[in-house]
């Protein structure tokens, strides 16, 4: 129930936004005279999510009271309370000052961790308690960033909302608005689906591998937002790539690919026995299939989002919808097919589908208007990281020695065949300290 409240929450969120996280970043990255862009999508957020809850909650007097849905709109509070506070965070993400947010969020999920445990182990596990605590720290999140942002006189935040300014914002991310609700269908529409045409089981199991995937993707979280600025600054320049921005960039994907793939190595190395025993044989082995299937998806989400930014901050708009909502018609359909028949395992088959749809067709795009990528070099690391998971097995059974076994495997075998090296090493480096 509180995967699927928290899933339809999002979902709500993100149709809200209208796509505005992203132009307010780009805007704010190349102009110093952008800043209003930030209190505008503030006003945005604020507004619509409270009309939102409003329509939830007069919609649950027409519900039963122990439904879930009778919870939706707890859940929204909390998750609409951390969407209200995006503007303030990408804010800061354009202006590159992304210590603030990291103290805070460090906080934050820390305690939500301690409350979860103490709920767990007082026999005090409830939905309101858990409501409770969501909207508890997702209140701590949004006015830490607000007295931050608007008691440091070095960034001279104003609340002021101007009407023509919040049009010109609406304007802008329009057109990708049917791209946004379409993404964000892509990552969320599985646990909808499952909730509703599957077992409540299915639906645990899968969204509990999906949220360890989620976590194994915290690189490309922090990576994200870093680059986001600095590819702005590249493209907004009316000049194409010469020879060494086109070489940086690959760099980067090879080394994005090289880590991903031994990110995936290691987590199902570990997935089984670790996690089998933490959570005393509920989860493992039972849903071992849908990690795998969705942890191949790494790689593929490190390189569509590299391929995102450069499209985006490129203002290639129409693409940026066309191959989202493409995705996102594919993903619903192999949903609607593979969840009656395989239940999670379906919806890990369609999204690790819809994942190489994605990121062929952006592959193909960017290909044509700005760089080429080596993308055999990404099929050759899988090779090797699942030789490594096999030769590492055979070698030994104890789990610490056949991680790093599987590990000196595969960084050798990438080292030997010259998949990756210094260049590329150095080039992650000068990219990350500009």
């Amino acid at each position: 129930m509180i995967s699927w409240a928290n899933a339809v929450s999002m979902f709500l969120t993100t149709v809200l936004s209208f796509g505005m996280e992203q132009v307010v970043i780009r805007r704010i990255a190349v102009s110093k005279t952008s800043d209003w862009a930030a209190a505008a999508f503030l006003f945005h957020s604020f507004v619509g999510s409270l009309v939102v809850l409003i329509l939830l909650f007069v919609s649950c007097l027409f519900k039963g009271q122990e439904s879930a849905y009778h919870y939706l709109p707890y859940f929204f509070i909390a998750q609409s309370l951390l969407y209200i506070a995006s503007p303030l965070r990408q804010y800061l993400n354009a202006k590159e000052r992304f210590a603030p947010y990291a103290i805070i969020a460090v906080f934050s999920n820390i305690g939500k961790i301690v409350a979860a445990f103490w709920v767990v182990k007082t026999s005090n596990l409830t939905l309101w308690a858990i409501i409770s605590i969501m909207i508890g720290f997702s209140i701590f999140e949004f006015t830490s960033l607000f007295i931050y942002i608007t008691l440091r006189k070095s960034f001279q935040f104003k609340l002021q909302f101007r009407f023509v300014a919040y049009k010109k914002l609406i304007r802008e991310a329009l057109p990708q608005y049917l791209a946004v609700i379409f993404d964000s269908s892509l990552s969320r529409m599985d646990w909808i689906l499952l909730g509703m045409i599957s077992t409540s089981i299915a639906t645990a199991d899968y969204s509990f591998a999906y949220r360890a995937f989620e976590i194994s993707k915290l690189p490309l979280v922090i990576v994200a937002p870093v680059i986001m600025p600095r590819f702005a600054k590249l493209m907004n320049k009316n000049v194409g790539l010469d020879e060494q921005k086109e070489s940086l960039i690959q760099d980067i994907f090879i080394v994005e690919m090289f880590l991903s793939v031994g990110l995936i190595l290691v987590m199902n190395t570990l997935w089984t026995p670790l996690v089998g025993g933490l959570t005393k044989g509920k989860y493992g082995a039972g849903n071992m299939w849908q990690f795998l299937l969705l942890s191949l998806c790494l790689p593929l989400q490190f390189f569509t989002n590299l391929l995102w930014t450069i499209s985006f901050t490129g203002k290639k708009y129409k693409t940026v919808s066309f191959v989202t909502i493409i995705s996102a018609v594919c993903n619903l359909m192999l949903n609607l097919v593979l969840i009656p028949i395989l239940s999670g395992t379906g919806a890990a088959i369609a999204f690790l589908v819809t994942c190489v749809l994605q990121s062929g067709i952006y592959y193909i795009f960017v290909k044509r208007e700005f760089v080429s990528f080596p993308v055999m070099k990404l099929l050759l690391l899988y090779l090797f990281a699942a030789g490594s998971y096999y030769l590492s097995g055979i070698a030994v059974t104890n789990l610490t020695l056949k991680i790093i076994i599987s590990v000196l495997i595969y960084s050798a075998l990438c080292v030997l065949f010259k998949q990756v090296g210094k260049k590329q090493y150095g080039s992650l480096k000068e990219i990350l300290a500009k």
